[in-house]
């Protein structure tokens, strides 16, 4: 029997997670999940892929307020009754929100431990944000409401690394011990608890997994650069299934995951065996400049373009925030994900550096 194993919720997007014997879903989500969310500024979105400071916050509920407390920093008191009335609009990956700005106070507690100026968000019920494509609302988690992970599939990924790591790397809402690895890979349609769960899709890792939930700390590009080696598919490294609800209910630990349709898995890879396989040296020109980097059709344009000492300002590494955007101007080239970018800007010929591998000589507008 497959069970569910453990639940996990992060009040503000990136923090520690909370572990709960039961959770109850929403549309958006579990309740309370990623409903704060820190941006900067200029309103774009601050996580823990270039802050991972911020997986060392922790939070603690005390009856309508939230407790944060952080090393070397007083705890705050998060109190909904002290929020602002302002609306403001926010950036999150390529979706632009408006949300509720909390207080000046909280601003500064946040700013002062990331060292960065910062503001704190709520999303509130005039905030209104959906998943791509879809009818369904999320909050401030990245892109879908729920994220499943199979401990078992944790369990093969251990096997293959010298230093193991936990389910929490990969930051799930749901843990749930599978018949056997991967096996989530041919689920399409779920129900735990009261609630029914259409499977989305695979969700593709960023460097955000490599950082240690215990530490904050990251190094030797692992489990990354492991799962790249048998978890390779179509440009993206997968572990973990996003969740779309389909009721309203609660689920608990100890609940049976009940299988209810299956689809077929997609086929993985090594992303070494791909590169090496097929691999072209080519040229990319930088518009604007006499300078002409030599690359190949296997390395993605950002890795390539800071390989040569090119700077093209980034931030997910993802394909989803939509900051390293360049224009493509002559050649051709594979996308492999343009979420971070609007129709207007896809017409126009942008693409995503972090997520755009060259197949000819190409010339970029930065």
């Amino acid at each position: 029997m497959q069970t569910l194993t453990d639940i996990y919720i992060y009040p503000i997007k990136s923090v520690k997670a909370i572990s709960q014997p039961a959770a109850e879903v929403e549309e958006s989500g579990l309740c309370f999940d990623r409903r704060y969310m820190l941006v900067d500024l200029q309103g774009q979105f601050i996580t823990g892929r270039t802050h991972p400071q911020l997986t060392q916050i922790t939070i603690q509920f005390t009856r309508q307020s939230l407790l944060v407390s952080a090393a070397n920093m007083e705890n705050l008191v998060i109190t909904p009754d002290d929020f602002d009335d302002k609306m403001q609009r926010a950036q999150i990956w390529s979706d632009h929100v408006q949300a509720q700005h909390c207080n000046v106070r909280y601003d500064q507690w946040f700013s002062e431990y990331l060292q960065q100026p910062c503001q704190l968000l709520f999303f509130s019920e005039q905030t209104r944000r959906l998943v791509k494509n879809r009818e369904t609302s999320v909050s401030f988690a990245d892109g879908y409401p729920l994220l499943l992970v199979n401990q078992a599939s944790v369990e093969q990924l251990n096997a293959r690394l010298q230093k193991p790591v936990t389910a929490l790397h990969f930051r799930p809402n749901i843990v749930v011990k599978g018949d056997f690895p991967f096996v989530e890979d041919s689920w399409a349609r779920i129900k735990i608890g009261e609630v029914e769960f259409e499977v989305s899709k695979p969700c593709s890792r960023c460097p955000f997994t490599n950082v240690d939930p215990k530490t904050g700390h990251s190094a030797d590009n692992e489990p990354l650069a492991t799962l790249s080696t048998f978890r390779y598919h179509q440009g993206d490294i997968d572990f973990g299934q996003n969740l779309i609800p389909l009721n309203s209910g609660m689920i608990r630990a100890g609940d049976e995951v009940k299988v209810l349709a299956t689809q077929a898995a997609p086929f993985y890879s090594s992303l070494k065996d791909n590169a090496v396989n097929n691999k072209k040296e080519l040229n990319i020109h930088f518009q604007g400049s006499d300078f002409v980097a030599h690359g190949d059709n296997q390395q993605l344009l950002l890795d390539q373009a800071e390989q040569a000492g090119i700077n093209i300002p980034h931030s997910c590494r993802g394909g989803k925030c939509g900051r390293c955007k360049v224009q493509l101007l002559a050649g051709e080239v594979t996308t492999l994900n343009q979420e971070g970018l609007t129709d207007t800007e896809i017409e126009q010929g942008y693409v995503l550096a972090c997520s755009t591998i060259p197949l000819s000589d190409i010339s970029i507008n930065r």
